[in-house]
């Protein structure tokens, strides 16, 4: 992630609850630095396993971001969830359009590398749905 003050003029993401799996560490480090600034409640994982456990057995987040490759995982499962319960989703990955299953081409989706301004203003046009 780059650029950006680290802000979101509106306050949209002032105490919002956020899931965010990215594997990679300085990738997620950086996500989770960016939105905390930004007010958010960040929870972060770096592996499926884990965020389907808490996405099954917590209250649902009010917006996740998920990186679509975790180590050889895809988060598919993880998606399917939160969005069976309202969560909104943003992909946040590499692939391209045409390498995602049709089932998951209307999910939001940022391709990476991606900057704080396309992050936030993404993450608040869910949020004031």
């Amino acid at each position: 992630m780059s650029g950006g003050a680290g802000e979101v003029e509106d306050g949209t993401l002032a105490g919002r609850r956020l899931l965010v799996c990215e594997d990679e560490f300085y990738v997620a480090v950086r996500l989770e630095r960016a939105l905390l600034d930004a007010g958010a409640n960040v929870t972060l994982f770096a592996s499926l396993a884990p965020a389907l456990a808490h996405a099954e057995r917590e209250d649902s987040p009010d917006a996740a971001l998920l990186d679509i490759n975790l180590r050889g995982e895809l988060s598919f499962p993880l998606a399917d969830t939160l969005l069976a319960r309202g969560v909104p989703v943003i992909f946040l990955s590499g692939y391209d359009t045409a390498t995602i299953p049709p089932a998951y081409r209307d999910v939001a989706r940022l391709q990476k590398p991606v900057t704080l301004a396309q992050l936030t203003g993404r993450l608040g046009e869910l949020l004031r749905r």
